[in-house]
């Protein structure tokens, strides 16, 4: 078989992304679009020595879950993976998502409790993140074609919110009025959507730049909800985009959000969960599993603004925050001063550095959360844990294929998953957040 032949055939399941799986012969191929139980004509669009892409060229049998993406250019962008899948599906994939990789990466045959779920589907997510080119004089922001620096152009991203949608426009528009998009790599745009506060960073190539004062005065003009305007330059020739000085141009250097009875200041480099109303829900389950009664020591690994560290100290004795990114760690100590929290401090230094230092300066704790990137813990990071040796530890993990290893490995260190708790932080998408419970038997 050869790229563009056509043929006919019916997904038998998913793969890790949500493309539908179709077997030919001794081969299979993997369909982007193609719902479990689908029959359809498939042209080849890439062949590998077992295995190959391909596309619908024909729906011969549609599934009752297939539901037509809100999205104009949903295909072009691939960002929502699962908009053509009802929410059913969605939940049914991510559950099974999860089951998969437990058994694959960790010889794990576990059954996931029922996703979580909040009721925003559209208009979620707090922060946009939109490259900008210009190609003779033409400017375009949008977001890049899956594996490409095309930059697919949108009037409406249905996960982002409207008044950060409308400002993408304002945004497109006036850097091609006042002839300065050259100067420009990204821009960034943060929406608190408990306090409707709204930060805009440039990041640029240079600064001052051309007609930048006439940009931020009509942008605030435009938009009386920003509190905050920044500026990153930005020199680097990799994918690093928010490194380099920052420079306020108006208003304030952060803007601040509420959850759960807390308030935190939020800059342009310091991580926040992206989904405000399912973070709720996630946090809450990870305290729950913390089992605080209020005499615990608490450390919280990859702490970011301190979030979960600050919400944990309200009920626990003392909590440790340890965080890489300096920028965060200053924005988490005027948090917990914000909420009058005393019993925590804050460290800069990698998960594994910080766990050494507290193992050096003999501090014990009864829980450890961590709250990794998706790369997962490195295995010195969860050998200092276990030398910590907590009673339990939370796991919250943005990738479940790299949770399943860690808790492979933490199981062979004496350290037994409990719950396994999906929750879908990314409707719409393939991206699934899991918090896992590990207790430590005594052996």
């Amino acid at each position: 078989m050869k790229k563009n032949d056509l043929w006919e055939g019916i997904s038998e399941g998913y793969t890790y992304d949500g493309s539908g799986v179709v077997h030919f012969s001794d081969l299979v191929f993997f369909v982007p679009g193609l719902i479990e139980g689908e029959e359809a004509q498939l042209g080849i669009t890439a062949m590998k020595k077992n295995y190959g892409y391909a596309r619908i060229a024909e729906l011969k049998k549609a599934s009752p879950h297939r539901v037509k993406p809100v999205c104009s250019v949903y295909k072009q962008c691939g960002g929502c993976q699962l908009m053509h899948m009802d929410y059913e599906e969605q939940k049914r994939f991510k559950e099974n998502k999860v089951k998969g990789v437990f058994l694959q990466n960790a010889k794990m045959d576990i059954t996931p409790l029922p996703i979580i779920t909040s009721d925003h589907l559209y208009a979620y997510r707090n922060k946009v993140q939109v490259p900008v080119q210009c190609e003779k004089g033409v400017v375009k922001m949008g977001f890049y074609r899956g594996r490409t620096n095309d930059i697919v152009e949108f009037e409406n991203c249905a996960v982002q919110t409207e008044r950060s949608n409308e400002i993408v426009q304002f945004m497109r528009k006036k850097l091609n009025a006042l002839k300065c998009a050259n100067a420009f790599r990204h821009v960034l745009i943060k929406h608190a959507h408990r306090t409707n506060q709204i930060m805009v960073c440039f990041v640029v190539r240079e600064y001052p730049f051309r007609n930048h004062e006439r940009l931020t005065e009509e942008l605030t003009e435009r938009f009386n909800e920003i509190k905050s305007v920044t500026c990153i330059v930005n020199r680097r020739e990799d994918n690093v985009i928010l490194d380099g000085k920052e420079t306020v141009l108006s208003g304030t250097p952060y803007i601040e959000e509420e959850l759960l009875g807390c308030r935190f200041r939020i800059s342009a480099r310091s991580f926040y969960q992206i989904n405000p109303y399912t973070t709720e829900l996630l946090y809450s389950k990870a305290i729950e599993y913390a089992g605080l009664t209020g005499n615990e020591t608490v450390i919280d690994l990859y702490c970011g603004t301190g979030t979960i560290g600050i919400l944990c100290a309200k009920k626990a004795k003392k909590v440790y925050g340890i965080e890489i990114v300096e920028d965060a760690v200053k924005d988490a100590r005027i948090n917990a001063e914000i909420n009058g929290i005393t019993n925590i401090d804050f460290f800069t230094a990698d998960a594994k550095q910080g766990a050494r230092r507290l193992i050096k300066n003999k501090i014990k704790a009864d829980v450890v959360i961590v709250d990794p990137p998706r790369k997962g813990c490195s295995v010195e990071t969860l050998d200092a844990i276990v030398s910590i040796a907590p009673k339990r530890l939370v796991y919250v993990s943005c990738d479940p294929s790299t949770l399943a290893r860690d808790c492979a490995y933490l199981k062979d260190k004496g350290y037994e998953p409990g719950d396994i708790q999906p929750v879908d932080m990314f409707p719409n998408t393939n991206h699934v957040e899991t918090i896992v419970l590990l207790e430590r038997q005594i052996l």
